[in-house]
């Protein structure tokens, strides 16, 4: 294979990285912009035994945020962010939940009338994988990586060794000015 055309497929590779990161991204963005909405405000009253730890993890579990407004009897307002049936069937169902305020416990969803909470929750808070806050962010960092890559066209090494001509000089100390050697 020649030069020009390792170059070619080099350069058609790089474009395809860059188109799936860019639409990698449109995709996130449009599910987020038509999917994002106000999480519904439940109570959860744990069992007496479960230890603030545990409670930690299983708030971390089913994604219940902004624990607040304790009520004399322990329960525990919480903004629910994945409130797919599988998961809410599961908060209900756990042993460590004594008792969850307003979720239907028969049909594992949560009415219509139900106040908003303070946060806001989308298909991702519901979608296995996505989840999880740090892999959202490693995907969209992937994805950024991708476009990127995909916008400099083959030409990073050529712009670097032409940003080093440019502004060699001002690694060596020299006050900013014209790029003429000293001496």
């Amino acid at each position: 294979m020649s030069a020009a055309t390792e170059g070619r497929a080099l350069r058609w590779a790089r474009r395809c990285v860059g188109a799936i990161g860019i639409a990698g991204l449109t995709v996130l963005g449009f599910a987020w912009w038509l999917t994002y909405e106000p999480a519904p405000r439940v109570r959860v009253l744990w069992r007496p035994d479960v230890t603030p730890a545990r409670q930690a993890a299983l708030e971390q579990k089913y994604l219940l945020v902004n624990g607040r407004d304790r009520l004399p009897e322990g329960s525990i307002a919480y903004d629910l962010l994945d409130t797919s049936r599988p998961n809410i069937q599961a908060l209900v169902t756990d042993a460590a939940a004594a008792d969850t305020n307003d979720i239907e416990r028969n049909t594992f969803e949560v009415p219509f009338d139900v106040e908003y909470g303070g946060e806001w929750m989308w298909i991702a808070h519901r979608t296995p994988g996505l989840r999880d806050g740090w892999m959202r962010g490693a995907l969209i960092l992937a994805l950024t990586a991708m476009a990127v890559s995909g916008l400099l066209r083959g030409r990073p090494a050529a712009w670097l060794a032409a940003a080093r001509r440019r502004y060699g000089h001002r690694k060596q100390g020299y006050a900013s000015g014209p790029n003429v050697p000293l001496g």
